[in-house]
């Protein structure tokens, strides 16, 4: 198996150029590979990108608001461009502003003229630049949204007015009024598509290909781009770069300020080699960003489907037949062109608009225009709705069986409008005045009130806001590790392999009209050839995952959540025959001969079957990973999640947390729920996790005996044993064995392997060391790893052992480690085990003794859990929890001693040790030990914050809250701790101090 996409960290390129550039759905070339078969995956580099497109609109479980992507893709996220490679994204604004206020920036050159048809002149001069960042580069790194993607389905309204977008590149530089190819304007600087792809500045407004959307899919991993730079060194300082205010001299292409000196300073092009890194984030709203166009732009970008933010039946276009295409549709109010406008005679049909965001955002300002020609066409009574996250913006309703929840637009974001022609430009602002604070939006609905029959007409429909979305989630696509090498699971459009598409646009058809289904026919098939659902694997066992990235503002969080599986599905797909009536089989073909009559629902089938006859994907069983011998296929649920903070890299680039997920799986899928606030987010560079070969090909299964403990805190007696299910010689072998206990006093009694027993290897005392000094030195030894870690096993018969903290979690774990054990100890048939017997207390109702096995110097972080299972035919627990049959006690309190002490600095009883043992405990809870005096004042105040239940340690050294020593005498200790349920213990005594 070979592996790592992410052999130089932190560095981030974009894919390889065309001609190089490999099939996406082909294996992506891996750097490296050790000797245990261990690698690393990245999300979010170059071997896999992040993808904000869905894998599959059809299999999705979230509601048209909120969808839930389950096999991959986003939800009001976007992907951003550190494109000046300083680590920062768009730190540095682009200094073009609306001075006149009427959404177009720089648009009225002073020449005498009213040139944009407003009835003003000259009105709106040119924006002096600065150098926002104080980096030294003005105007480096405006706003852009990652990598271009598109729908098949929608690819005709590409080209469509008022878009002015072209198909390709080539279309693009063909066209004889100049190249030109992205989202129009997109640089707000009024013009479309003004300057071409050649890493150059042409049209001096300090931007460089500033409409596109980022570099094209097939540049090269480092790509040229321009930058300016200063001229004098006089402007070192930040302060000083940041109060220079450039203005560009179009005669000699270059930009001119005065500083306070009076000197002048040159800021001019620089080109040069970078590697551009891209984020992923939740959208982020700011004073140039409409949203409403925003919605209109990724719909047509295809990361939709067929959901429509902008809803046409309200406004009259679905009477024309187009939404979008051509001038009949509602795209212009959506465009940025004020000189487009939907038009229409008020009538029932067409009486309203609506826009739906597809998230939540913190919107400020609503403004609504007619063109400039046809002021007189503004609307005049209307009225504004919306929703947002407001208890009752939300309805639940049964479809059937179904429970789906509707978003109802019924609060008013703005009073009624009621004949108000002027001004023709209306505008609402949400920024603390009368119409209160920004409002938390999904959706907008816009309703005319107009008299019947009188004409209107909206050019652009604007809502800005500020800050993040307000919730946000990204589900990475299924990532397969077991092959030679990773993939993941996407499809593209077969005729041009760097567009994604949803997979079930990939159909069964007959295309040579044969009257049935060839096997080249059939939708698997076509879909394999990208990606191969039977390819040669082998499992894999995981080790770590962790992730780069940044908090943006104060308060912004991910939550991350993984799962595994050893199947391509997720779910049990199922057929609906009646009403409440399910099956798993096929019943008649679907398309020709396909399927055959009673042939399970697979995927394929699933998404070619009628709405009437698919069982609603929500609704269908979770595919579950099994636990019983000799059953394959299924996936875990989502784990808990982890928070930003826990899995964020290291200095050194390690770091993370152990994924917690099963052995013996190959495929793997990683989910971000992000919580933004109005001024904070977080962004993520990328995700990483570790996996590797297992060292038993068929895992090791683990069984506890006896399954109950007659009481809390008493030691038991428990047999333990493990059996690996070798592969065959090719698997790694192992020599270390960890067992996860409740307690550090832990009294391990024998081990056998195969029957037989094997003798303990015992620390070497130092000569010179004698009685207490020798058992102390002994017992150190026996509780630390790095003694395990060090000693080396060759022998047959003999191991060694030690209990100590994990390091990770702090709670005890025994470690065992032998000669290295291979598939020759354990032959299949002959039911050969390691049985371990040892004695524990436990202190919660449920104990699980979790246990991993692995091997000196291939990967500690690569551990492989066992399963709990039949391990021994005359064993009845086949499972490794043990509950407790008397669990009424909390907090038991075994010693305090010395009692009397004397903190008297001669190292003889110079504290007094309170040892408690604290039950029911499945989280921390501190325990506290408070000392009062015989007046009843509180003298000192211990805590101790436990990782768990088990045994505990408070010490006093005599000294009160201010570290000074207190006198001698009779003092009341009382010792408390709250458990699981609120309902504490208290355990009070006196504890006498003399010098």
């Amino acid at each position: 198996m070979q592996a790592n996409n992410a052999s130089a960290r932190g560095t981030k390129s974009f894919p390889l150029a065309a001609s190089g550039r490999l099939l996406v759905g082909l294996v992506f070339y891996l750097a490296s590979i050790t000797a245990a078969a261990a690698g690393t995956w990245r999300v979010g580099d170059t071997g896999q990108p992040w993808n904000l497109y869905p894998v599959s609109f059809a299999l999705n479980v979230g509601e048209n608001f909120k969808p839930d992507y389950v096999w991959g893709g986003s939800y009001t996220m976007e992907v951003v461009v550190d494109d000046d490679g300083d680590g920062l994204i768009d730190e540095d604004p682009i200094d073009l502003v609306d001075n006149d206020g009427d959404g177009l920036i720089n648009e009225d050159p002073a020449d005498g003229l009213d040139n944009d048809k407003d009835g003003r002149i000259d009105e709106d001069p040119v924006d002096l630049q600065r150098d926002n960042d104080g980096d030294g580069l003005i105007n480096e790194d405006g706003l852009i949204t990652g990598r271009l993607i598109y729908s098949p389905t929608l690819r005709d309204n590409l080209t469509s007015e008022p878009f002015f977008r072209y198909a390709t590149p080539e279309d693009a530089a063909a066209d004889p009024e100049g190249p030109g190819f992205g989202y129009g304007d997109d640089d707000y600087d009024g013009r479309f598509n003004e300057d071409p792809l050649d890493g150059r500045d042409n049209d001096g407004d300090g931007l460089v290909d500033e409409d596109t959307t980022e570099p094209q899919p097939g540049l090269p991993q480092t790509w040229s781009r321009s930058w300016f730079t200063y001229d004098t060194d006089q402007v070192g300082s930040v302060e000083q770069r940041q109060a220079l205010g450039f203005a560009f001299s179009p005669e000699e292409g270059l930009y001119r300020a005065q500083d306070s000196n009076g000197q002048i300073v040159e800021a001019r092009l620089t080109a040069g080699q970078f590697s551009p890194k891209d984020w992923l984030r939740p959208i982020r709203l700011d004073s140039q960003r409409n949203a409403v166009r925003l919605a209109g732009d990724r719909f047509m970008s295809g990361l939709f489907g067929n959901s429509d933010p902008l809803d046409s039946q309200r406004y009259g276009a679905q009477l024309t037949g187009t939404a979008h295409g051509g001038t009949a549709g509602h795209g212009q109010v959506a465009d940025g062109d004020i000189f487009t406008a939907r038009v229409t005679s008020q009538r029932s049909s067409s009486a309203g608009f609506r826009v739906d965001f597809f998230g939540a955002f913190y919107i400020n300002l609503l403004r609504l225009r007619p063109r400039p020609d046809f002021l007189d066409r503004t609307p005049t009574s209307f009225q504004i709705s919306y929703a947002g996250n407001s208890a009752f913006n939300f309805q639940e309703t049964v479809l059937g069986t179904e429970l789906r929840t509707r978003l109802l637009a019924n609060q008013f974001i703005i009073p009624q409008q009621v004949d108000q022609p002027r001004p023709p430009i209306k505008e609402y602002r949400f920024d603390g005045g009368d119409l209160g604070d920004p409002k938390v939006v999904r959706v907008l609905d816009m309703r005319s009130n107009m008299p019947e029959g009188q004409t209107w007409e909206l050019a652009e429909f604007e809502a800005y806001g500020s800050g993040y979305a307000v919730d946000a989630s990204y589900v990475t696509e299924i990532i397969d590790v077991g092959t030679e090498q990773p993939r993941f699971r996407r499809y593209f459009d077969p005729e041009d392999p760097t567009r994604p598409v949803p997979f079930e646009s990939i159909n069964t058809t007959d295309d040579d009209r044969s009257g049935s289904i060839d096997i080249a026919e059939l939708a698997s098939t076509k879909l394999n050839a990208q990606f191969d659902t039977a390819a040669v694997f082998n499992p894999v066992t995981w080790g770590r995952v962790r992730w780069r990235g940044q908090v943006e503002g104060n308060g912004g969080n991910v939550l991350v959540r993984v799962r595994a599986g050893s199947s391509l599905d997720t779910r049990v797909y199922l057929r609906a025959v009646g009403r409440g009536v399910v099956s798993q089989f096929i019943d008649l073909p679907i398309t020709v001969d396909w399927p055959p009559r009673g042939s399970k629902v697979d995927a394929y089938s699933y998404v070619a079957l009628s709405g009437l006859s698919r069982a609603p994907f929500r609704t269908l069983p979770h595919n579950s990973l099994s636990n019983s011998d000799g059953i394959d296929g299924g996936w875990t649920v989502w784990s808990a999640p982890f928070s930003f903070a826990e899995g964020l890299v290291e200095e050194d680039g390690e770091g993370g947390i152990l994924l917690p997920l099963p052995p013996l799986t190959r495929y793997i899928q990683f989910r971000f729920d992000f919580e933004g606030t109005q001024s904070s987010g977080v962004s993520l560079d990328y995700l990483e996790f570790d996996f590797a070969s297992p060292f038993v090909g068929r895992g090791v299964k683990a069984e506890i005996f006896p399954d109950t403990a007659e009481e809390m805190g008493l030691a038991t007696s428990f047999q333990y044993v493990l059996k690996p299910q070798f592969e065959g010689a090719t698997d790694n072998g192992f020599n270390r064995i960890d067992i996860a206990m409740p307690s550090f006093d832990v009294e391990l009694d024998s081990l056998f392997v195969d029957d037989l027993p094997w003798t303990r290897l015992m620390p070497q005392v130092p000569d010179g060391l004698s009685g207490d000094d020798a058992q102390a030195f002994t017992d150190s030894l026996l509780h630390s790893k790095t003694w395990l870690d060090e000693l080396e096993v060759t022998e047959d018969g003999v191991f060694a052992a030690a209990i100590y903290n994990d390091g990770e979690t702090g709670l005890p774990r025994l470690g065992i480690k032998t000669r290295l054990l291979e598939s020759r100890d354990f032959r299949a048939g002959l039911e050969q085990d390691i049985r371990l017997s040892f004695r524990t207390p436990v202190f919660k109702l449920l104990t699980q003794f979790r246990s991993w096995i692995w091997r000196d110097g291939q990967g500690e972080v690569l551990q492989q859990p066992s399963e709990p299972g039949n391990a021994a035919d005359q064993l009845p627990s086949d499972q490794i929890n043990v509950t407790v049959q008397d669990g009424e006690r909390l907090l038991d309190l075994r010693n305090i001693g010395p009692n009397p002490f004397t903190p008297n600095g001669d190292g003889i009883n110079d504290e007094v040790r309170f040892d408690f043992g604290l039950f029911l405990l499945t989280q921390s809870k501190e325990a506290e030990v408070s000392i009062y005096d015989l007046t009843g004042r509180l003298v000192r105040r211990l805590v101790q914050a436990p990782e768990g239940a088990g045994a505990q340690e408070v010490r006093w050294d005599g000294r009160d809250e201010h570290a000074e020593m207190v006198p001698p005498g009779l003092y009341i200790y009382q010792l408390q701790v709250d458990s699981d349920n609120e309902k504490g213990q208290t355990i009070t005594g006196t504890i006498g101090l003399a010098y």
